[in-house]
């Protein structure tokens, strides 16, 4: 209503409650009762509205349709647009370098489809997945993705963590639509119709009924929210699993690929240290190639070479990537330009992006690394389209087109005499106010304007003589009193509606621009897809360089080998230099390697180590080594910790024996697998029963048997390798010094068959009578000592102990007189003279006596 966004009833009540704004009434209904009203400001909505969402609202934004003035009745307003939290797409509620797709699921018989959707760029593609495992993809691809929203068929059966909302995947926006809109036959001709082709052969789901209906179904739900035809949706895709490194959404948290285990945030991950990226869009493809790394060796090395000259042409890298800095979201901008939610601004923006662009492509033209070549052909800037805007628009326009002033002049006629006949008027009016001085003898007659009264003559009090006697009375203020004249309200319509249509007219301006614009918008996402993918290539290159990265050797092999490589994120926050370390593995070496070693020493990192030199490889990016062989793997399976289940009530034991069983199901002869600490969860002899079992099973398995990485407190396992082929032990350094221990952090062939545990407690400032005691309790357990009745002495003290409850001590730990019948079996009496035996046998009555 005018400018603002106004809100009744209920909805009054409920938004000023969530926005925090006053609740206020305008009218009352028919029974007398106030109509609650609250408000919020045109120019401010957006920042409302998302508000609104991230509480959980969705948001119906209704606009005047006519003109009040000319309305008869009810002014006509119509639903222009329903914002939920898949469909947002102002810049204000959106991170530039995350996506935001709206997910539909198309369960069936044995088939799941599913579908993504992002609105703010156009982005559309479909999985489709079969058997038993079909929800565990699709839990895979959402930890991948992180949907904002979820469109499920009424009635649904959900697995527990899709439907359970403590689970993060449960805990998304879910929206049920009726089972119609899942029709596989109405879902394909709404495609087809839409992309003008015959059937979806071309996009790879033409025999895949599922993922067909799951398109179709969130195809509708957007374009149904958005009040228009998607006209940025120029394309789908077909995902398939094997195209891509399979990594689950518990191996991404531990990994911290794009997200810290502490906060979830983004600092300290590999996304963090990687993303040095020009563009929005370059930084939302980076991401995309972390999580979802190639399989397929060509395509790696193809952006291994792109990067390796990047890397080399250090002047034409720095040149590409200025002129990339000068690149917007052209992805989102083409968004909002389709959906009719674009300003001024958006568009010159746009124009200016383009123009960016033939610099971008004239910085790489020298390079000859096949896909480089290859984007440098895609980049093809329609720059009619960027002239368009320039000749129209101002150079810097206003926020919005309701303020005016955003059409240059010469561009249309009617606009241009408009403009005349307003500055004409105002002209008019400064006349007017020297004619009357004049006339009237009044040197402070002022001719002002304001919404109630329009233009008026303002004359103080001390000059109300002077009026002349034409001059109409309107309003009496403290300093004087207000009037107009019959030609100076005859101005003020002549200026008013010229400065009314000029408004009008502006937008009709605007209005076929931004149609013209919408008409390119294949040709800029196209673009715009060239110019993020020379952006990540020239980032990874960046990257490579400054911190000493090496190419890679990838193949189809079994080899998996690095020299000297690096924690690429710890390497970069560690104030002290990070210990380099070496592996083999594969290709006639070992393809288990149990890892022993204290703790802190540096078993984790090692193994998070290796996992990204994977991912990095694997992407295409050069990794952080002296020298780097990897062959492809189809997924990264980890085993670490079980910190957020715990959170949700389950058993830290049961979390880790379901996430093995998992591993061991899933797993391939091609897969990568770290397990850290299995059994620990348990007593001491069932979980190293379970952890022998474990890898026993691996390394006898080929056919499920990845490369493994064993990290493990349970010594014994060790011995693996003397009864198995292809099982070897590495083991972290470290050096006892004064009581205390040194980790070196350097992994060395062998086993280990000490912890450091003790010297590790005190590092963590247990207190020294703990830590002392727990030394006799370990230097009892290495003895294997045992009482008079033949149990295990595990705890023998050497201290006086204070008597437990009751008087006496527990039997599990003896008191003095199972040390006083120790010293005396030790007793050597021939070696002892009278004196001697004499004082010792004083002593042991006393330590008897203290025992009670």
């Amino acid at each position: 209503m005018g400018d603002f966004y106004e809100l009744f009833f209920e909805d009054a009540v409920v938004a000023s409650r969530a926005l925090e704004i006053a609740l206020t009434s305008r009218a009352k209904d028919p029974d007398g009762a106030a109509i609650p009203m609250c408000g919020v400001p045109h120019h401010a909505a957006s920042a409302h509205v998302a508000r609104l969402v991230k509480q959980g609202f969705r948001v119906a934004l209704c606009e005047q349709m006519e003109d009040p003035r000319s309305a008869k009745g009810v002014v006509r307003r119509e639903v222009v647009r329903v914002v939920t939290p898949g469909t947002q797409l102002e810049a204000s509620a959106l991170d530039a370098g995350e996506t935001s797709y709206v997910l539909a699921l198309a369960p069936g018989e044995a088939l799941l489809g599913a579908a993504w959707l992002d609105a703010t760029t156009g982005d559309f593609f479909v999985s489709e997945w079969a058997g038993t495992a079909r929800w565990d993809r699709l839990r895979d691809e959402m930890g991948a993705t992180r949907p904002r929203e979820v469109l499920v068929p009424r009635g649904a059966e959900l697995p527990g963590w899709l439907a359970d909302p403590a689970q993060p995947e449960g805990a998304l926006p879910r929206t049920l639509l009726d089972v119609a809109a899942f029709d596989p036959g109405s879902a394909r001709r709404d495609l087809v119709a839409h992309f003008g082709v015959a059937s979806l052969e071309a996009f790879g789901c033409e025999s895949l009924p599922r993922a067909a209906a799951a398109a179709g179904a969130v195809f509708r739900y957007v374009r149904e929210t958005q009040k228009r035809d998607l006209a940025h949706v120029t394309s789908l895709r077909t995902r398939h699993q094997e195209d891509g490194l399979v990594i689950d959404g518990l191996t991404r948290r531990n990994l911290e690929l794009v997200e810290n285990l502490a906060d979830g945030g983004r600092r300290g991950t590999l996304l963090d240290v990687l993303d040095e990226t020009a563009t929005a869009m370059g930084s939302r493809l980076l991401r995309e190639w972390i999580l979802r790394p190639l399989v397929h060796v060509e395509p790696i090395q193809d952006r291994l070479d792109a990067v390796e000259e990047l890397a080399f042409r250090t002047v034409a890298r720095g040149r590409l990537r200025e002129a990339l800095h000068g690149v917007q979201d052209l992805d989102r901008i083409v968004g909002r330009i389709t959906l009719g939610t674009a300003s001024p601004r958006d568009l010159v923006a746009l124009a200016r992006s383009l123009r960016a662009l033939p610099d971008a492509a004239a910085a790489a033209e020298g390079c000859a690394a096949p896909l480089v070549r290859g984007q440098l052909k895609d980049l093809d800037p329609p720059l009619e389209v960027a002239a368009d805007v320039e000749s129209t628009l101002v150079d810097e326009p206003p926020p919005a087109v309701r303020d005016g002033g955003l059409v240059r002049d010469g561009v249309d006629a009617e606009l241009d005499e408009l403009r005349q006949m307003s500055h004409g008027g105002r002209t008019t009016i400064a006349a007017i106010e020297e004619r009357e001085r004049g006339r009237t003898g009044i040197a402070s007659l002022k001719v002002r304007f304001n919404r109630v009264f329009g233009y008026y003559i303002e004359v103080s009090r001390s000059n109300l003589s002077l009026v002349p006697p034409d001059y109409v009375r309107k309003q009496t203020i403290a300093g004087g009193e207000r009037f107009i004249t019959p030609e100076l309200k005859e101005y003020e319509e002549k200026v008013l509606r010229a400065d009314e249509r000029i408004r009008e007219r502006e937008a009709e301006i605007f209005d076929g621009l931004r149609g013209r614009v919408a008409a390119a918008a294949r040709a800029v996402q196209h673009t715009s897809r060239a110019a993020a993918t020379l952006d990540v290539l020239a980032t990874m290159a960046e990257v490579s360089a400054r911190y000493n990265y090496v190419k890679p050797r990838v193949g189809a092999g079994d080899e998996l080998l690095y020299v000297e490589g690096r924690h690429p994120v710890m390497e970069r926050v560690l104030p002290e230099p990070f210990v380099a370390n070496d592996l083999k593995m594969g290709d006639g070496a070992a393809r288990l390697l149990v890892l022993t070693g204290p703790n802190m020493g540096g078993k984790s990192t090692f193994l998070r180590q290796t996992a990204l030199v994977v991912v990095m490889a694997q992407m295409g990016c050069f990794v952080p080594a002296r020298e780097a062989k990897v062959g492809v793997v189809d997924r990264i399976f980890t085993r670490v910790g079980a910190t957020d289940h715990i959170l949700r009530g389950q058993s830290t034991f049961m979390v880790e024996m379901q996430e093995t069983a998992h591993i061991l199901r899933q797993a391939t002869a091609r897969s990568l697998i770290l397990l850290d600490e299995i059994g620990r969860g348990t007593a001491t002899f069932d979980g190293l029963s379970i952890a022998w079992a474990v890898a026993e099973h691996i390394a006898r398995d080929r056919a499920a048997g990845g490369k493994t990485l064993f990290a493990t407190h349970y010594h014994e396992l060790t011995d693996l390798a003397a009864d198995l082929a292809g099982v070897g032990n590495l083991h972290v350094s470290a050096r006892e010094w004064r009581d205390s221990v040194v980790f070196l952090r350097k992994i060395e062939p062998g086993g280990s068959d000490r912890s450091f545990g003790i010297q590790v407690a005190r590092l963590a400032g247990l207190p020294v009578p703990v830590v002392a005691r727990a030394q006799e309790i370990l230097r009892n357990l290495e003895r294997t000592e045992f009482d008079r009745e033949g149990r295990p002495r595990l705890a023998r003290s050497d201290q006086p102990a204070a008597p437990a409850e009751g008087g006496r001590q527990l039997a599990l730990f003896a008191g003095q007189e199972e040390s006083v019948l120790e010293d005396l079996r030790r007793l050597d009496l021939e070696q002892l003279t009278p004196l001697q035996a004499l004082a010792l046998l004083d002593e042991l009555r006393k330590r008897l006596k203290l025992s009670g």
